[in-house]
């Protein structure tokens, strides 16, 4: 266990350290979204439906070490809120899939079989489950499957949490506005509602070196959405918003709510198709070798990590069109 004792103010831990070194990892978002061609599910899709017949974890794993990765983060609980362990908490999970695979079990163990470090994403979003407009309940909810998640799967390197949005402004959008910080009057209530604050004390009780991540949104890369949190996100390069393209936020020392000077390393995320999960969509535009080399470089050029998304085809396996670009990428960039 990594020892994360508080370092100097505005220095960073010995756990952000560790993440640093890491550098580069694969995002894999895999659920009911690969088998509809949504990018955005419901809830509705039948647990029943979930059947990746020629499931090759393995191979995941495989792709990402011969890429050059360190680290991986898969997508445990999606918008959709189906869940890719069998979560004692609900029903819709893949527990009630015709195979029964516990996704994240094999995740971890097959990342680490390849030598890499695992992360797990979670949406804070739920479209499905029954009790989520509960504040209290909901909490409680997410605690206990967060509690799983820490508990029955080992060392798990960074908590990466999504789709705060919905219930931190009425509108539910995840575009920010800065005048929800000073004005009361929209009903901004950042993290109240999902009781953040104790979230992340539970996740840090249950593994004091898990990072903990909460995505700002594209139009505000390298912010943050509220404290507290270990890391920074940057989604998407080069992110357009209303006829502005929304430049990274570089600065790593930040004031949290106590007026504490923390330091806070920067992740960059993008995607190797247009959409987080793998689509059927007949035609696809893929970023070139040099744009992944570039990503690459531009995120190790300000001390960020590279967290690039691959999205698992309905059989299982990354498609060998993503593969092929990610050993060019690496043999060209020397990473």
């Amino acid at each position: 266990m990594i020892n994360n004792h508080q370092p100097p103010a505005g220095a960073p831990t010995h756990a952000q350290k560790v993440w640093m070194q890491l550098g580069y990892g694969m995002f894999i978002h895999f659920g009911p979204n690969t088998f509809t061609n949504q990018g955005l599910g419901d809830g509705t899709f039948p647990a029943a439906s979930f059947e990746p017949r020629q499931l090759d974890i393995a191979q995941w794993a495989g792709v990402a070490a011969e890429a050059g990765m360190k680290y991986a983060v898969l997508t445990t609980k999606h918008h959709d809120g189906f869940c890719l362990w069998p979560t004692r908490h609900t029903p819709y999970s893949v527990a009630h899939s015709p195979r029964r695979p516990d996704i994240v079990r094999l995740f971890v163990e097959e990342f680490r079989k390849a030598g890499l470090q695992v992360g797990l994403y979670y949406s804070l979003w739920d479209r499905n489950y029954p009790h989520y407009a509960n504040d209290e309940v909901y909490a409680q909810f997410m605690r206990a499957q967060i509690g799983e998640l820490l508990s029955d799967y080992g060392p798990i390197v960074e908590m990466w949490f999504d789709g705060a949005w919905d219930k931190d402004h009425p509108l539910g959008t995840p575009w920010y506005d800065p005048a929800w910080a000073t004005d009361p009057s929209p009903g901004y209530t950042p993290g109240i509602r999902w009781q953040w604050q104790q979230l992340y004390e539970w996740i840090h009780h249950l593994q004091p070196d898990c990072l903990v991540l909460n995505n700002s949104s594209s139009n505000r890369p390298g912010e943050i959405r509220y404290h507290p949190v270990d890391v920074r996100t940057a989604e998407h390069f080069n992110f357009v918003w209303q006829e502005k393209v929304c430049e990274p936020n570089y600065n790593t020392t930040w004031r949290d709510d106590q007026g504490q000077t923390r330091y806070l390393p920067l992740e960059f995320c993008a995607s190797l198709a247009r959409n987080w999960f793998w689509q059927n969509s007949g035609g696809e535009i893929h970023p070139t070798v040099a744009t992944i080399c570039d990503w690459h470089r531009t995120a190790r050029d300000h001390g960020a990590n590279l967290l690039l998304n691959v999205g698992p085809d309905k059989e299982g396996r990354v498609p060998q069109y993503n593969a092929d670009f990610l050993l060019s990428a690496r043999r060209s960039g020397g990473f």
